[in-house]
């Protein structure tokens, strides 16, 4: 019996040691690398993105456990659309990305980790601006976080204006009407002149909705349902062929809009508000900037972009997410703002004393900030690129007489269903 006991505590030792190692090896294969990499990637271009990139390399330095494999810049937000679909169908996502509707990517996967990492003490949610946090979720859950976000703002050659005998700071056009008159105003004193155009002419166009009551599409649980082809989709629609139609703006031109304004040869430009502090005292005129026009109430829709991890390793994850606080934090995302000319997303961004500053010396940084108060988030949805492209067909047709305002639109819509 003695030998039955002593045989038995002998395996239940062995098999204690069989787990301890197993144990052991669980947990050194879960154990912290000694340093982290990570790849990022960000479609932020120009200084502005020389600027992002940084930041990066100082929380780098201070942080010699996380090193950055990769930092890329992925292009436009279409080009960077193309590399991270195709970099995740290959399995070889990056762990971290800054670029528009950054949100879809863990969306559509149903990840939304990011709303367990946003109740972190250290990123002070509370603090974002609420209507800009809309801009980064997907389905109402928080799948992303606001980085570099900016409205569409008119901006309006000062000089041309002048030659009018119109002062615009005293006296701008709140509707879309007005707007046209003070257009034609300017385009008589100014021979050779246009009156105005769009950079970016789906941007303004599903602002221009929203103005008139139109949400551009609606949703009901998971289901998406485009209806800019109703009577007020309709309405904004012919508003746009008027515009060609009466000589202010030139069809299918949106593409060389903004190289025709810096050249003096438009005298008004939707462009995106970050523009700012690129040409204020750059161009070879005096640089205004007037609150966008609108149809029944003031509004305009958010872009720019959101960042989000994708990252599935929980060490890359969390490397991701202390450089999203770094570059989130206060002090951060206020110098990237005045630096860059996005908009400040934290309600104590607006506090700092520079932003102040700023915003009373800069006629041009007040508009955009002020039109942060009446801004709204598109509904992010898997088909949404598909649709902002039927959308540039349905303009291009309308411009062109191709199509009648209400063909054009009810085509897209039906597109777009299709799509969805």
């Amino acid at each position: 019996m003695k030998k039955v006991i002593i045989v038995l505590i002998a395996m239940l030792v062995a098999t204690g040691m069989v787990f301890a190692q197993a144990a052991t090896e669980t947990a050194a294969a879960e154990a912290r690398p000694e340093v982290v990499g990570i790849k990022i990637w960000y479609s932020i271009s120009g200084a502005n993105g020389e600027f992002f990139k940084s930041q990066v390399e100082a929380f780098l330095a201070a942080h010699p456990e996380i090193k950055a494999e990769e930092i890329t810049y992925t292009g436009s937000y279409a080009d960077s659309a193309t590399k991270i679909s195709a970099a995740r169908l290959a399995g070889e996502a990056p762990d971290m990305i800054i670029t528009s509707a950054s949100q879809l990517y863990p969306g559509e996967d149903g990840n939304f980790r990011m709303e367990e990492l946003a109740k972190d003490a250290e990123l002070n949610y509370a603090d974002f601006q609420e209507g800009i946090l809309e801009y980064a979720k997907y389905n109402g859950q928080l799948a992303a976080l606001p980085f570099a976000i900016s409205t569409p703002i008119v901006y309006y050659n000062k000089d041309l204006v002048k030659k009018a005998g119109l002062d615009l700071v005293a006296n701008p056009p709140k509707t879309w009407d007005e707007f046209v008159e003070v257009c034609k105003k300017v385009m008589a004193a100014n021979e050779g002149v246009s009156g105005f155009d769009a950079s970016d002419s789906v941007w303004l166009f599903k602002s221009m909705l929203y103005q008139n009551g139109n949400p551009v599409v609606e949703q009901k649980g998971e289901t998406v349902t485009p209806v800019f082809d109703n009577e007020s989709g309709i309405e904004v629609a012919t508003y746009w062929k008027k515009l060609v139609d009466e000589g202010v703006m030139a069809a299918q031109q949106h593409d060389t809009a903004e190289k025709r304004f810096q050249a003096g040869t438009l005298a008004f430009v939707s462009a995106t508000s970050n523009r700012l502090a690129k040409w204020a005292g750059n161009l070879g005129f005096e640089l205004g900037a007037i609150e966008m026009p609108y149809f029944k109430t003031p509004s305009v829709a958010l872009g720019g972009s959101t960042v989000t991890i994708l990252a599935t390793d929980k060490w890359k994850e969390d490397a991701c997410w202390q450089l999203i606080k770094y570059v989130l934090n206060t002090e951060n995302q206020t110098a990237f703002s005045l630096a860059s000319g996005y908009l400040p997303i934290r309600k104590s961004s607006l506090e700092n004393a520079d932003v102040k500053a700023y915003i009373a010396d800069s006629e041009l940084y007040a508009v955009a900030t002020k039109q942060l108060s009446y801004a709204w988030a598109y509904t992010h949805f898997g088909a949404m690129g598909s649709m902002d492209n039927f959308f540039w067909y349905a303009l291009d047709n309308i411009e062109s007489g191709k199509s009648t305002p209400a063909e054009a639109m009810k085509q897209a819509v039906k597109e777009t269903i299709a799509e969805l």
